[in-house]
């Protein structure tokens, strides 16, 4: 089966793709040429069904980067690599004869270029060079090589950016663009289509939604529905509830839309999804997020992945809550403290992402969500083992006793 790939570039770009990919029968092409970068969105919104999407390069991208947000397929940008700026300079000194001196370029990472000029001239005769940031601004650019040009300090410019040669040649200034090297193109079309089949395994994944009936849910029935057309899921009666199955892409693109939140939200805390090989699996899955938030965070919307990572689908992109412990140590810690694997896996995260080693109870409840009793207790129970140690005190504001101050003595990365 081939593999389906939205290309949006330049015009020139885009026929070089086609001579690219003329004999690989496992890629075909859908083109969507531009005039100018900042037309990436527009074209967006004429994506026809595709596995993935390849931009020329990251302005297009980054022009585009807010839309691909409710585009459920893997997309990149064109990178430049070493191959691609080598064969440019050779073209350049085989063709028009210009010393390195004598050029302006613009590079998107300048290491690349570095590692292409230090083995090859003495920096005293390196070019004059502009790199492009994530969010560079083609005026910026059209503005370093024609300054560069006009003052006599280059006598070419290469530009990495196509519509920057537009614009320059436009204004009757010499400028080349940075060749498109065919091993290069075919390394990311290869890594592309490797990322859009995992993705595609990944979206086929059996899941399975528990709706447990509560006295509060009134109208259970009419939510069972909604979620089942949302998610184009079948859904059965259980006797406790209700089974909704489905897949994980299917939820991937609910949790997008406005009704599906609105429809979850009225039965927060009885209702969590799994993900797993097979539907049995899932459905495990999917009782131990619900248990999970019974026991520990009865707010939000949960989702136990295959690898028992356990997703809030409120916060997509967000951590994800180990709900299985792995490693020596944290088994260790386990066993002896009796704490949960949610628990140990917020605390490894706790560790990770303050901003300073030392905190106090009221630290670790605001982190984890709970009261400042629960955290003592989660303290109390680390205590005896060393995997937290009391290493001062912090007076308080108001009367009262000063606050115990911590430090995690455990490995946290």
């Amino acid at each position: 089966m081939k593999t389906k790939i939205a290309i949006i570039g330049s015009e020139s770009f885009s026929r070089r793709a086609e001579e690219f990919t003329e004999h690989r029968p496992d890629i075909s092409l859908e083109l969507y040429p531009y005039e100018v970068p900042e037309q990436s969105p527009g074209l967006l919104k004429k994506l026809r069904p595709c596995d993935a999407i390849l931009f020329s390069g990251s302005l297009p991208y980054m022009a585009a980067e807010g839309a691909l947000k409710t585009i459920p397929v893997p997309a990149v940008y064109m990178k430049q690599d070493e191959t691609e700026i080598a064969a440019t300079l050779l073209s350049i000194a085989l063709h028009r004869r210009i010393p390195l001196s004598g050029l302006s370029i613009d590079v998107r990472d300048k290491t690349v270029l570095e590692n292409v000029l230090t083995a090859s001239a003495p920096s005293e005769v390196w070019p004059a060079v502009h790199v492009l940031d994530e969010k560079y601004r083609l005026e910026d650019i059209v503005a370093f090589h024609a300054d560069a040009l006009k003052s006599g300090c280059a006598r070419l410019a290469v530009t990495s950016v196509h519509a920057a040669y537009d614009r320059l040649v436009s204004s009757g200034l010499p400028a080349v663009k940075m060749i498109n090297v065919k091993s290069s193109f075919l390394k990311a079309v290869d890594a592309l289509c490797q990322e859009a089949l995992y993705q595609k395994s990944e979206t086929t994944k059996a899941a399975v939604g528990i709706l447990q009936a509560d006295s509060r849910l009134t109208d259970s029935g009419d939510i069972v529905n909604r979620l089942a057309r949302l998610l184009h899921a079948h859904h059965f009666d259980n006797g406790d509830g209700a089974l909704l199955y489905t897949t994980q892409g299917a939820i991937r693109a609910a949790v997008q839309l406005p009704e599906f939140q609105q429809t979850a939200r009225s039965a927060e805390g009885m209702l969590a999804f799994g993900i797993g090989h097979t539907l049995t699996a899932a459905k495990e899955n999917a009782e131990s997020a619900l248990g999970y938030m019974k026991d520990e965070h009865p707010d939000g919307l949960y989702l136990l992945d295959d690898k028992k990572n356990l997703h809030n689908l409120y916060k997509i992109g967000g951590d994800a809550i180990e709900l299985r412990v792995t490693g020596t140590a944290l088994t260790e810690i386990a066993e002896q403290t009796a704490l949960s694997p949610a628990v140990l896996s917020k605390l490894t995260s706790f560790g990770q992402n303050q901003n300073t080693l030392q905190f106090t109870a009221n630290d670790l409840a605001d982190y984890l969500g709970v009261s400042r009793r629960t955290a003592e207790r989660t303290i109390k129970k680390l205590l005896p083992f060393e995997y937290i140690r009391t290493i001062g005190e912090e007076m308080t504001y108001r009367q009262g006793r000063p606050r115990a101050v911590y430090e995690l003595n455990f490995p946290v990365y």
